[in-house]
């Protein structure tokens, strides 16, 4: 179905559903907690309300459940996000979190291990990919596990390296015991993994601080004539962009030395003024220390006249002299002129379009015109510099009561979130809209032209009301969203066309429909994991179809074909399948289906690898004629080794499915079952699931390939792919050779 439209709204208040348990006060954090803060709140919790310590409470254990279930939700992104959309309600889809939980030992001396330590950022996926992986800022960051002996080990060495390397680098930490698939996808498979990006290079040196220093300042470039002291060459990647940090040897430059009157110390001069009246002496060989010395002496940033701030915003300094690293904005950001309006001098001005309580807050204006808030408000200067390099590419727009109207009578195509800067999700949402330059091809003359509103219910409220905007469920992924309103994978279906395109499918055509009310719950939290599945099977194979319907608008229909309860997914298979073709020895087959099981999760991917086990399989399985038929056979093959009860294996399969179609007619795949065989797998040396390993065939020789072949150190499908095409295309142009 085709949508013309000149304006998308998306609601976005917000407010917890009620429940029995408010999880933030039950935790005693606010609803924008960061993740520290979280685990931090919980730690303290934990030690206090342990049923190891309090033994003589007969609820202990019933409230410490609560407290952990309470964690378990908060720390998990997907489900966070679903406790402030549906509240409770929103988890009882076959969580049942809370009872699992450690010894009062562990939470005390194991959990948590960098939580206090402010040099030091504890990273989660989200994190990862905005401060680490989308900039170019040298980061140094240990992927550790929580029930690893060699990661504490590590811990109180890696403090001190991030107090030695503080300002000079950032320093980070994973926990892939809580984050198992962002180590995957960084390769890491060993604790503790120290690795420096954006190189992704990993350190394999001595765990000293001395080692680890030496490690990361033989890789920093900078600028200036720097000699070789580690506290020289420290202060100089402190201050690179801002100030040249150099030597002088008085004992053979004795002219240079006298005639700036010096012999000894450490000197402050202004760009351009090496004389002595300018001079400023610095109190400190600690490269910290005269850092911060030396931002003092700065010029501070240009303070913007009313006149000009008022000309920007139409198409607080006491907090400035307290944050003077702000200062390192400009030579971080040499595109963007970097100025302070001291909201003092013109408070009607500032109170109109900021919060004024939470000064300084950042406000970037485009070269295309418009202006965008920092809402999020992190008082770090990393975090900032992020905001402005997102705000300056992204489509995003802070709307005014006179810009919201013309945004209206533009006859453009906007999308306008009406949302609250108190509101987690909403936050959470706007960081999505600033990714969208990346995800939309500027090829396509409708999607390229979107712009996107934000209008603040908080400040603007008559205009949320007057719009309709009530306490409503949020948009979970902006992007998607739009692509699903453009371009929907999930086609909306009526009896008439049920008919005549799923009960008269031909060939090999296969369909899934959802059957689902509008007032059921867990049907509006299928909705968009319909819509991602949708859009992966699709990708996968253009025959398979995704279709809903409305069983409200259509009741007698779904009676009819009894529909047993919301939302129902049935998958109907292609007529040339294996299974429609057993069931039409016993009947018509007409009407045959499965059904979802109730007991599966309904996400994304749990959909697709139902739907992907339905389907004919590319992947031939193997068990004991896995030596002949791979070792002696002189075409290549992969094989993957995996066990059913093996979470990351059920997660791979259908990528490993995604494979074989990328590499059909150039390589054979395969799988064995190791819990089936595992005569085969010990034979073949597997010590973890799942193994994936590439066999070439065969050489001219005709002796059997060993059993190691290529081990593929990844789960990534291109990445599968790439590496097996190269292998190829080498073995092929030594044959010819």
């Amino acid at each position: 179905m085709r949508f013309l439209f000149s304006l998308l709204a998306f609601m976005m208040l917000v407010a917890i559903v009620s429940s029995n348990e408010d999880y933030y006060k039950l935790l005693g954090i606010e609803k924008d907690a960061d993740d520290r803060t979280i685990r931090k709140a919980f730690k303290k919790l934990a030690i206090q309300k342990h049923p190891d310590k309090n033994k003589d409470n007969p609820n202990a254990h019933a409230e410490f459940v609560k407290i952990n279930k309470a964690y378990e939700v908060l720390k998990d992104e997907e489900m966070r996000k679903k406790y402030d959309q549906y509240g409770e309600k929103g988890l009882e889809d076959g969580f049942q979190g809370g009872n699992n939980y450690q010894s009062w030992q562990f939470y005390n001396e194991n959990f948590g291990i960098y939580d206090d330590d402010a040099e030091i950022v504890t990273l989660n996926r989200v994190d990862f990919t905005h401060f680490v992986s989308q900039s170019n800022e040298l980061w140094f960051i240990n992927f550790y596990s929580t029930y690893c002996s060699h990661c504490h080990q590590l811990a109180p060495t890696w403090r001190k390296f991030a107090r030695e390397m503080e300002g000079a680098i950032r320093i980070g930490a994973v926990n892939c015991a809580e984050d198992p698939g962002l180590c995957q996808s960084q390769r890491v498979y060993a604790y503790p993994s120290l690795v420096l990006y954006p190189s992704g290079e990993l350190y394999r040196g001595a765990r000293e601080v001395e080692s680890l220093q030496e490690f990361v300042l033989q890789r920093v470039m900078t600028e200036g004539n720097v000699l070789c002291s580690v506290c020289r060459k420290k202060l100089a990647v402190m201050l690179d962009g801002l100030v040249n940090v150099g030597s002088i040897n008085c004992h053979t430059e004795v002219s240079l030395c006298d005639s700036l009157n010096v012999s000894k110390g450490v000197r402050y001069y202004p760009h351009g003024k090496v004389e002595k009246q300018y001079e400023k002496p610095l109190n400190s060989l600690d490269p910290k220390e005269l850092a911060e010395e030396v931002l003092f002496y700065l010029d501070d940033l240009v303070e913007i006249e009313k006149e000009e701030l008022y000309q920007l915003l139409s198409n607080n300094s006491d907090t400035l002299k307290e944050r003077k690293d702000y200062k390192k904005l400009s030579p971080l950001l040499l595109d963007v002129k970097i100025l302070f309006a001291d909201c003092s001098k013109f408070m009607d001005l500032c109170r109109s379009v900021l919060d004024v309580a939470k000064l300084p807050q950042f406000v970037s204006f485009k070269t295309t015109g418009g202006y965008e808030i920092d809402y999020v408000n992190k008082p770090s200067y990393h975090d900032v510099s992020v905001f402005i390099k997102d705000s300056q590419a992204s489509p995003l727009h802070v709307l005014d009561e006179v810009t919201y109207q013309q945004a209206l009578n533009s006859g453009q195509l906007w999308v306008i979130d009406y949302f609250a800067p108190w509101c987690p999700p909403c936050l959470r949402l706007i960081s999505e809209y600033r990714r969208l330059h990346s995800i939309i091809d500027p090829a396509d003359v409708v999607t390229s032209k979107i712009r996107i509103g934000l209008v603040d219910c908080q400040k603007y409220s008559h205009i949320c009301q007057n719009a309709g905007v009530q306490r409503s469920v949020p948009v979970p992924l902006f992007a998607f969203i739009l692509a699903n309103a453009l371009n929907p994978a999930v086609e909306e279906l009526t009896p008439s066309t049920f008919v005549e395109l799923v009960e008269r499918r031909e060939g090999d055509t296969t369909w899934i429909v959802d059957f689902f009310a509008p007032w059921c719950g867990p049907c509006q939290q299928l909705a968009p994991e319909l819509q991602r599945a949708a859009r992966a099977l699709r990708q996968f194979n253009e025959r398979i179809h995704v279709g809903s319907i409305d069983c409200q608008e259509y009741d007698a229909f779904c009676k009819q074909i009894s529909i047993p309860y919301y939302p129902s997914i049935r998958l109907y298979p292609a007529p040339t399948s294996n299974i429609w073709q057993e069931k039409r020895k016993w009947d018509s087959g007409e009407s045959y289906f499965s059904e979802y099981p109730q007991n599966m999760w309904r996400n994304a991917d749990s959909i697709e690898r139902w739907v992907y086990g339905m389907l004919p399989s590319m992947v031939t399985s193997l068990g004991n004629d896995f030596w002949t038929t791979v070792l002696d056979s002189n075409e290549p093959w992969m094989v993957d080794f995996f066990a059913p009860w093996c979470g990351h294996c059920v997660h791979f399969s259908p990528v490993y499915e995604h494979i074989a179609k990328a590499l059909d007619g150039k390589v054979k795949l395969a799988k064995v079952d190791c819990d089936q065989w595992p005569g085969v797998c010990q034979g073949a040396q597997i010590h973890s699931y799942p193994t994936v390993r590439f066999y070439k065939g065969r050489q001219h020789n005709g002796k059997r390939q060993d059993i190691w072949g290529l081990q593929l150190d990844t789960q990534d499908k291109n990445a599968i792919v790439r590496i097996v095409l190269e292998h190829l295309g080498h073995s092929r142009n030594h044959d010819e050779l």
